[in-house]
């Protein structure tokens, strides 16, 4: 899926954002359990806990734990950069395009070969 943010300037609020809407995307298709993994240590953690935060993303961690109340199970987890290559290749791919697309039954080219670097990345990592 691809959903444009306008007007982002950081990554560590697109990765939450990213987030977000993938959560809402995944509630759209009807699925019940949730895995979001991201390589953004902060956005993880602020995922995985309830504690205050004063940085500028509590309102987008608020909307994704509000989006995970639907679903039966919801996991964060935090992948390494080495095993995260499908997610940076659908960006590169998402970057190109002008409008809101989604890939649900065939990958762009490049992101299944990048999936199986992924795996092979966290296989090292193991």
């Amino acid at each position: 899926m691809k959903y444009p943010h306008l007007h982002v300037v950081d990554a560590f609020v697109a990765e939450a954002l990213s987030c977000l809407q993938a959560a809402i995307f995944a509630k759209e298709l009807g699925f019940t359990r949730l895995i979001i993994e991201g390589d953004s240590h902060t956005v993880i953690r602020k995922l995985c806990n309830s504690a205050a935060d004063i940085s500028v993303i509590p309102p987008i961690v608020h909307d994704i734990k509000e989006a995970a109340r639907d679903f039966e199970s919801v996991t964060y987890c935090f992948v390494h950069r080495e095993a995260n290559n499908a997610a940076h290749t659908l960006t590169r791919k998402g970057r190109s395009l002008s409008s809101t697309s989604y890939w649900i039954e065939e990958a762009p080219p490049g992101a299944t070969s990048a999936a199986e670097l992924d795996k092979e990345g966290l296989n090292l990592l193991l």
